[in-house]
């Protein structure tokens, strides 16, 4: 397991701060012998055990309580099994949209007359929504800063096409540097092409480093491809 905020855990100590304030709170007060009193301690005798049991139980949910508010705050990220069990909605989800000119065609088979761009922005409305994303970011252009948006239905608005090809290593590379500088939680990545070779150019070497870069990221990344 890993933390966006590993800082934070300087603080762990703090976890015995309810012992330190029980101490405190014991050396206020002074025990004195009064005889009239002496019979009550074989009447509590028995309940003692009992009361302290209690204050101990107390004790350690406070310090339980603390030391959740630590782990919380530093951010705790996890992999494999253990994120899986931990819930599947994504903290972030970036858009990448491919623009290109193959993307403005239409299936003249279609019943309507939605290019393929059209079509994806649709889909990815419909599929956000239903997951609920907590954050949206849009990428469109690697030479322009990453769009933030409030919902899904903001892609409707947005992404004009273009009459030139579509970096598609370039905008996951900028895809990795929002991760990376953001310090964000799981994230998805929605790639909406139609995997144009000159869009995707599989034989750039860009992909290995690509690969080995996102492996290494301490938050999980997940990419969903709609072609």
């Amino acid at each position: 397991m890993t933390f966006l905020q590993p800082l934070i855990l300087a603080a762990l100590p703090l976890i015995g701060l309810p012992i330190i304030i029980h101490l405190i709170n014991q050396r206020r007060f002074q025990t004195m012998q009064w005889a009239a009193m002496m019979f009550l301690v074989s009447a509590k005798a028995l309940s003692r055990g009992y009361s302290r049991l209690r204050h101990w139980l107390i004790m350690m949910l406070r310090m339980l309580a603390v030391a959740a508010i630590l782990l919380a705050a530093s951010r705790p990220l996890s992999r494999g099994w253990l994120a899986l069990a931990g819930g599947g909605r994504a903290d972030t989800s970036i858009v990448i949209l491919d623009r290109s000119p193959s993307m403005q065609q239409q299936d003249p088979t279609a019943e309507d007359s939605n290019s393929k761009l059209d079509t994806g922005r649709r889909q990815l409305i419909q599929s956000l929504a239903t997951l609920a994303t907590g954050r949206l970011v849009i990428l469109t252009d690697p030479e322009q800063k990453p769009l933030e948006v409030e919902s899904p239905a903001a892609l409707a608005d947005l992404a004009a096409p273009v009459a030139s090809p579509t970096d598609v290593p370039l905008l996951l590379q900028s895809a990795y540097d929002y991760v990376r500088e953001n310090s964000i939680g799981s994230t998805e990545i929605w790639l909406c092409s139609d995997q144009r070779h000159n869009d995707w150019n599989p034989e750039s070497g860009e992909w290995s480093g690509m690969r080995e870069a996102f492996a290494k990221l301490p938050q999980q990344v997940r990419f969903q491809l709609l072609s």
